[in-house]
């Protein structure tokens, strides 16, 4: 009977329930550890993802004032002006190649397109730097621009990207067609009221009007003027056909978008009218002297020249028989109208003091400069008019005062590191990292 009974299964002993609780907490320590190392391996991979494509591209290449100009846009900048420059120079090394050195002509053409390479080479090599600069310069006109009330309106862009396509094809916009024309209706105008001078001659001088009446007199025989070129004004088609096979090419070459071209657009465009505004600031007109001088090699020269002076000489004969600068004694010293800083730049500021300090008809006594020594006269003083180089010459300063002192002033810093550029196609299929065109 007893054994044919079914055996009971036995309970497990405490030895058996401590192993198990001690095998269960073990595999638990190790699903934690793989848990963390999974979770800092994945927190990494992240970590760089997010580096690599947020933090990076939103890292600000420099800071201007409140203004941060972004990586991501810096790389975007990059890539166009390196398209630029590298289409630019595709486009005068096709030239060169096109041109027959042997013909007649062309030597000009040859060395000037290859100065234009080179040129374009070197801004090639320093383009990554050099975009930095000029985003930093454009946003501190954006900020100029905000502050003086000089807006940029969306037609304004439109036609200047209007009239960039029209010239890609040597065509002119309506708006620039207009202005052409009224510059050449100015200029006939200008032509037909124009009374030319007569020269000096043994015989009765006449003076001849170029007017549309005839004179009974003799009229010399003026050549019918050429006519005016004929300009094509690019029609809505064209440009609608050329602008978007632009912005392919764009997009295929650089990555950018029409929105971020027409960005850069309304900025060159701001950038002129802050240039513009610093320009109609400079007066047009300022105070000059007009001067003679002598030009001797010591100080008793100019002495002994002082004295024929003293004796009642004309300066312009003293100056023509003794001067030792022979380009201006053929003229009777005559150094013409010069403004303040001119005299100081080429002679030394003690003799630029002396000619704004004479009175018209006063000559000085010898003063040293590095040609030697010096007698100058002030034949005419006043205020004059600038000439148009000089004019151009005070704009473009009082325009880049005002840009070295906005860039130098606190809140504006340029951050720029060298492997923030994106990378550069040109090197990575250069050997060695050089342009071919430095190889």
């Amino acid at each position: 009977m007893a054994k044919g009974k079914k055996q009971q299964s036995r309970e497990p002993t405490k030895k058996q329930l401590a192993f198990s609780r001690r095998e269960r907490k073990s595999r638990n320590k190790i699903l934690i550890g793989v848990g963390i190392v999974v979770a800092v391996v994945l927190g990494i991979a992240l970590a760089g993802l997010y580096d690599q494509l947020i933090a990076k591209s939103s890292r600000p290449v420099a800071v201007v004032n409140d203004a941060l100009i972004r990586a991501d846009d810096y790389q975007d900048r990059v890539r166009y002006q390196r398209f630029l420059l590298d289409t630019r120079l595709q486009n005068l090394q096709t030239q060169l190649t096109l041109m027959n050195p042997e013909e007649a002509g062309n030597e000009f053409l040859i060395q000037y397109y290859g100065q234009l390479a080179e040129q374009t080479q070197q801004q090639r090599l320093v383009v990554d730097q050099q975009t930095v600069d000029d985003m930093m310069e454009e946003e501190l006109a954006r900020q100029e621009a905000a502050e003086e009330g000089l807006p940029v309106s969306e037609d304004e862009v439109d036609e200047a990207i209007r009239a960039g396509i029209a010239a890609m094809s040597g065509f002119l916009t309506e708006t620039q067609a207009t202005a052409v024309a009224s510059t050449a209706v100015a200029a006939t105008a200008t032509a037909e009221t124009f009374t030319a001078t007569p020269e000096p001659a043994s015989t009765q001088s006449l003076t001849v009007t170029l007017v549309t009446t005839a004179t009974p007199t003799a009229t010399p025989e003026i050549p019918t003027p050429a006519p005016t070129p004929t300009f094509h004004i690019i029609t809505g088609e064209e440009f609608s056909q050329d602008y978007a096979r632009f912005l392919d090419i764009l997009k295929e070459q650089t990555g950018l978008s029409e929105a971020k071209y027409r960005q850069l657009i309304k900025a060159g465009l701001l950038l002129g009218k802050v240039r513009g505004h610093f320009a109609d600031q400079v007066p047009t007109e300022a105070e000059q002297v007009n001067v003679s001088h002598i030009q001797l090699d010591t100080q008793d020269e100019a002495q002994a020249a002082v004295e024929r002076l003293d004796a009642g000489e004309e300066f312009a004969l003293v100056a023509s028989e003794v001067s030792t600068d022979t380009f201006t004694a053929a003229n009777g010293g005559q150094l013409g109208w010069v403004l303040e800083g001119d005299l100081t730049s080429r002679y030394g500021p003690e003799l630029e003091t002396s000619a704004f300090s004479l009175s018209p008809g006063d000559y000085s006594q010898p003063i040293s400069s590095t040609f030697g020594f010096h007698v100058i006269i002030v034949n005419e003083r006043g205020l004059r008019p600038l000439d148009d180089f000089r004019l151009q010459a005070q704009q473009q300063q009082a325009y880049f005062e005002w840009l070295e002192e906005a860039r130098n002033a606190e809140g504006v810093e340029n951050l720029w590191q060298p492997e923030m550029a994106p990378p550069d196609p040109l090197l990575e299929r250069s050997a060695g990292g050089i342009p071919p065109s430095q190889q």
